[in-house]
C-alpha cells in the first residue's frame, strides 16, 4: 500500500511537509520500500489516514 502513500524524497520534501500541516498530524515513516515490516507499516498508515482525513 506504500505506493497511497507520499513518498518524500529529499530534505526539501520533508521541510515542505513539516511547514504545511501546522494543524494537523505529520507522521513521518523512514524506511525502504521493500522491507516487509516497513510495508505492514504503510498498511496501518494508510488505514489511518483515511481516519484523520
Amino acid at each position: 500500500m506504500s505506493f497511497l502513500l507520499p513518498k518524500l524524497t529529499c530534505k526539501r520534501e520533508v521541510d515542505q511537509a513539516i511547514k504545511s500541516v501546522a494543524e494537523k498530524v505529520l507522521v513521518l515513516r523512514f524506511g525502504r520500500d521493500n522491507d516487509a515490516v516497513c510495508l505492514q507499516l504503510d498498511d496501518i498508515l494508510c488505514l489511518l489516514s483515511r481516519t484523520f482525513n
